[in-house]
């Protein structure tokens, strides 16, 4: 019985040190479901890995799961013009990406908003960022769970934290307004500076919110997919010539 208690131990060991996954080094570059366009360049998020696949043991029960080598996620462009992708700024680790992950990114003239949602556990990373397109600054807004949206105008910025919808003065990190709602929207835009639409699921369907009175009323409008983002997966991915080339150079270029 001692024999196989230290046996196992040793094939632990060993398993620790490698031996259980494959020496080649794997690359995948897995982007966010949306993003935005500003001049020539697509603005989204992205998860860059370098990665080994399991063998032997290491594939039980169920085909094992591949271990990150290196990895990095953040914001990224791509040149729709030399279709050149560069890193513009780590965000933190993610795990389970793309597919645990709600995300929304919109713009003005002078900031990309981006909103990162773990919808299945709570995640340091959750949060809502700002890009600064005039000099390249890159902040952590709030610590809340919410997917931004900007006013046509440039100067607000509204976002749901579940039933709470929060219209901000996003400079000065001033809240303007808060309404409790008896719904949770899964995201919001602008109809004009003094109303917002509310789009809600289960069942998919559209209101309105005026600011000024705090009435909500219904629509016929259509729910849109993808959370009404200027760009979707499909036109990034065009862009990027070879992901897994993609992915290893830029993890050379930042490592």
């Amino acid at each position: 019985m001692f024999n196989i208690i230290k046996s196992l131990f040793v094939l632990i060991a060993l398993c620790t040190l490698s031996s259980c996954y494959h020496r080649e080094l794997l690359y995948s570059f897995d982007t966010s479901y949306g993003g935005v366009i500003s001049g020539s360049s697509y603005y989204y998020l992205a998860n860059a890995r370098e990665f080994q696949m399991p063998k032997g043991i290491s594939t039980f029960p169920d085909g094992g799961m591949s271990r990150d080598v290196r990895y990095l996620f953040g914001l990224f462009k791509t040149d729709t013009l030399t279709n050149s992708t560069v890193l513009v700024t780590r965000i933190g680790k993610v795990v389970g990406w793309p597919s645990r992950y709600s995300t929304r990114l919109d713009k003005n003239s002078s900031y990309i908003g981006i909103g990162i949602i773990n919808v299945t556990q709570v995640d340091s990373i959750n949060g809502i960022y700002l890009y600064n397109l005039k000099n390249n600054k890159f902040q952590r807004y709030s610590k809340e769970s919410g997917l931004p949206a900007f006013t046509q105008n440039g100067l607000l910025m509204a976002y749901c934290i579940k039933n709470k919808l929060v219209i901000s003065d996003y400079s000065s990190k001033n809240t303007l307004f808060s309404y409790l709602l008896n719904f949770v929207p899964e995201f919001v835009t602008w109809k004009s500076d003094n109303e917002i639409y509310l789009f809600l699921s289960n069942p998919f369907r559209v209101k309105i919110l005026n600011i000024s009175t705090g009435v909500t009323t219904d629509t016929r409008l259509k729910f849109i997919k993808n959370f009404d983002q200027e760009i979707d997966i499909n036109q990034i991915n065009r862009k990027i010539k070879d992901p897994s080339k993609e992915s290893k150079a830029i993890l050379d270029n930042n490592f």
